[in-house]
This record gives structure tokens, sequence and C-alpha cells, in this order.
């Protein structure tokens, strides 16, 4: 549509709209300036690593010792490893609604058998621990993807849920692979706490983080795997296989993200994130057959409940969206894709003036269409 002069504002890119850091950016400069562009260790230079395990305890309050983190090419790839090391053909593992698309691919990858817990909106879009006993014990499950603040709804569990979660983990003998890439983007007091903190899960927990979200590094494909030493060298040798090393300009520009004091940098990005939200939230409260309920409070996604207004039209939320794309030029994503059906993403990582010409599109389409 664009490539035929047509205007469209897409809000379906889960990609930050600010530069890289510029300190990060310099980095990578650096290290194709000054010939830093050979092979590293497979599992990452040793001192990202050891900085990446200090960044991580500074950031989320984990303490991770020597072994127990891994560098790879972003966050899927982290994912990837993780699944490959820990399922075995036919495991069952589950996965909660809405998730990222990518999850139940990776898990037939490896061999396994995803298994989908439909979403709950009634509970604000966070698994409840009774559910996951019953699906564990259903499915006779090996393991669980957890991702929290989450997307595509932007849930964030509390630290009680994800304590609670936890427990039947261990009780059901599920490992835990958390991805926590969102984890600095969170809002209005919530508070995210890494499934890797609680003491008594660390052995069967996998985390999957970097910054990819939160310093917009989402080109640079650097992220980080960190767990238990036997599944993390595990993942580490099937990357030596898959992937030689992470890019090794990539990773001199994570160690700067890793050594750098720039809290304030990361609040201000997450403030932007912030107003955004709120601004969305409140400007799309009246617009007929788009319910925001629960507001999102992390990641920066918002999730609308769609499905009276396909009802009145006759369509599910693919065709809603494609109507949406055809005939007010706005591209979102239909929650089908995150087996969420029913529902439509809407990403506000964008400038406050796609937003605003976005938002008065939906509320045009809503009125034309009721």
């Amino acid at each position: 549509m664009r490539a035929a002069g047509l205007d469209v504002v897409s809000l379906a890119a889960g990609e930050p709209d600010f530069p890289t850091p510029d300190y990060v950016a310099r980095a990578g400069s650096r290290a194709i300036e000054t010939g830093d562009t050979r092979y590293t260790a497979t599992s990452g230079t040793p001192v990202l690593r050891k900085a990446a395990r200090r960044w991580w305890q500074q950031t989320y309050g984990v303490e991770l010792a020597d072994g127990e983190l891994i560098v790879t090419a972003g966050a899927k790839p982290a994912l990837h490893m993780a699944l490959l090391a820990l399922v075995d053909d036919g495991d069952r593992v589950l996965i909660p609604a809405p998730l990222w698309v990518s999850y139940p691919d990776l898990v037939s990858v490896a061999g396994g058998v995803p298994v989908v817990i439909p979403a709950a909106p009634e509970r604000g879009f966070v698994l409840d621990p009774e559910t996951l006993r019953a699906q564990a014990r259903q499915h006779a499950a090996k393991g669980l993807i957890l991702n929290y603040p989450n997307n595509p709804s932007g849930a964030v569990a509390t630290p009680a849920q994800i304590e609670a979660l936890l427990r039947v983990a261990v009780e059901c003998g599920l490992w835990v692979l958390s991805d926590e890439i969102y984890g600095s983007l969170v809002y209005e007091g919530a508070e995210f706490r890494s499934a890797g903190s609680f003491a008594f899960a660390r052995d069967r927990v996998l985390l999957v983080g970097g910054g990819t979200k939160s310093h917009s590094m989402t080109g640079w494909r650097i992220g980080f795997l960190a767990g238990p030493k036997e599944i993390v060298a595990a993942a580490g040798r099937i990357q030596s296989q898959v992937l030689g090393n992470p890019c090794t300009i990539s990773q001199a520009a994570a160690l700067a993200m890793c050594e750098a004091d720039d809290k304030a940098d990361v609040a201000a990005r997450r403030a932007a994130f912030d107003e955004r939200r709120r601004w969305v939230v409140e400007h799309t409260a009246g617009i007929d057959g788009f319910v925001l309920r629960p507001a999102p409070l992390g990641a920066f996604y918002a999730l609308f409940d769609v499905r009276d207004l396909c009802a009145r039209l006759g369509t599910d939320d693919v065709g809603l969206t494609q109507r949406i794309l055809e005939e007010a030029h706005v591209a979102l994503v239909p929650g089908a894709a995150f087996h969420a059906p029913g529902f439509i993403r809407l990403s506000y990582a964008a400038s406050m003036a796609d937003l605003q010409r976005a938002v008065d599109r939906l509320a045009k389409f809503a009125t034309r269409v009721q």
C-alpha cells in the first residue's frame, strides 16, 4: 500500500523508535575501526559475560555465578538454544496465551509439543496457579514458558503471582523458561521481579534478557541466556554449532551497555513510553468496539478486546484487522497471531504524531462501521 503511494500508519512492529544510545553505537563503531572483528569464544567474550552477570544483578537483582550466562545473537536465539537444550522429543511445554508468536514453533523445532493455555482476560492476562497445576497434570508437561511483562498484552505479573507460579512449577517438576526482555519497561508503580530471583526455584529456571527493547538494540542481534550451569553450558555447545559466536561488533556494543551508568537514560525512555501509553489509554477509551481492559502496565503494547465489534460486523479479528488496514490505513496485528482471537494488538512504540493519526483514523473507522 505504501509502495502504491498510500499513507499507512503502522503500529504493528514491536520495535522502539528511539535510536540506539550513542555510547553503545560508538562502542560498536570502535570495534570496527580497531579491527575487533574476529571470532570470539562461542558463548561470548569472557569480559562481556562477566559484565552481563553484573548488569543482571544491578538491573534485576539476580546473582549469577561464573558459567551461568552465555551471550546469544538476540533473545530469539537465546530461547531457541535453551529449548534445544531442555526439550526431549515429545515433551509437552505449557505456554500461556496471549503469547509471542515464536514460542510454539520454537518448541516444535526442538522436538517438543507446545500446549497453549487459553488466554484469561478476566484475570488481566496473568496465568493463575490452579490453572497451571491442572494443565501440568493433564498434559504430563515437562516445561513452562513465561513472559512478563507480556507481549502482546502488556500484562505484568506481580512478585507474588510469579512466586505462586514457580511454586507450582517446582511441585509439578516443570522447568521454567522466563522471557524477561521487557523487564525494564513497567509503569504506574508496577513491580517487575525476575523469576531468577526466587532461590527455591533457581535450579529449574532459565532467563532470557538483554538490552534489545530497553536500549533500542533490536538490529544489533545480541542478548543473554542465564540459568543453571549444566543447561547453559549445553545451550552454549549448541550455539557453537548453530551460530559460531554472537557478532563480535555487537558484543562490543553490549559491553558498553552493561558497563554504562545509564539508569537516567533508561528512565527517560521508559517515561516517554509511559507518556504514549497513557495517551493511548485515554484517547481510545471512547472508541466504540475497542475495549482496553485492563490497561497495559508493561512493555509497549495495548491489546484491545474487539469481540463485540467483530460479532456486529460478522468477521473475526483477522478480518477486522484487514478492514482497518484497507479502509483506515492503520496497520495493527490480529490477536489470533498471539492465540488470543477476538483481540487486536497496537504497539505504541511509535511517535506521538503517528499515534495521534492512527487513533483518529480508528475512531473514524469505528463510527463509520457502526
